[in-house]
């Protein structure tokens, strides 16, 4: 018999599934947030620097332009890392709610909690966007689940 893993219960709790996706989502947007800010500048910089400066963003004083791009950057990053917090926090916890209800593990749960992601993302935009996030995510997950395989 194998020796009693006191962690065991604590881990296997979709509340700690859902908040370790929660923080693992959060710290991936991030990271994600910052590359992709980092990448692209944006309209209102340019915007913002000729309210402020008077000048084009080429000819505004260097550290104005540094700090504009660096609170674009921040604010992509937390956007993207609610986001992705979201997506995780709804992913995890519903698939392993509708893993527990079915008994077994399979791509319907994936199908399922991925179409719950999908309409949460997208839910503040109307029911409209809300049915297209459900039906892309869920196409999504199962496409991620042939491709990766069972685990």
């Amino acid at each position: 018999m194998p020796p009693y893993d006191a962690f065991n219960p604590v881990m296997e709790s979709c509340a700690v599934k859902a908040a370790m996706g929660t923080v693992g989502g959060w710290g991936m947007g991030i990271l994600l947030g910052l590359f992709m800010g980092a990448l692209g500048g944006e309209m209102s910089q340019n915007v913002y620097l000729m309210h402020k400066c008077g000048k084009e963003p080429p000819t505004a004083p260097i550290l104005d332009q540094m700090r504009v791009s660096y609170r674009a950057v921040g604010k992509r990053a937390l956007g993207m890392g609610a986001s992705f917090a979201t997506i995780t926090a709804v992913f995890s916890g519903i698939e392993c709610v509708v893993e527990k209800y079915r008994g077994k593990h399979d791509v319907v749960n994936g199908a399922v909690s991925g179409c719950a992601a999908g309409a949460a993302l997208s839910a503040k935009s109307g029911p409209a966007t809300a049915c297209m996030g459900c039906v892309g995510f869920a196409a999504f997950s199962v496409a991620i689940e042939a491709v990766m395989g069972p685990h």
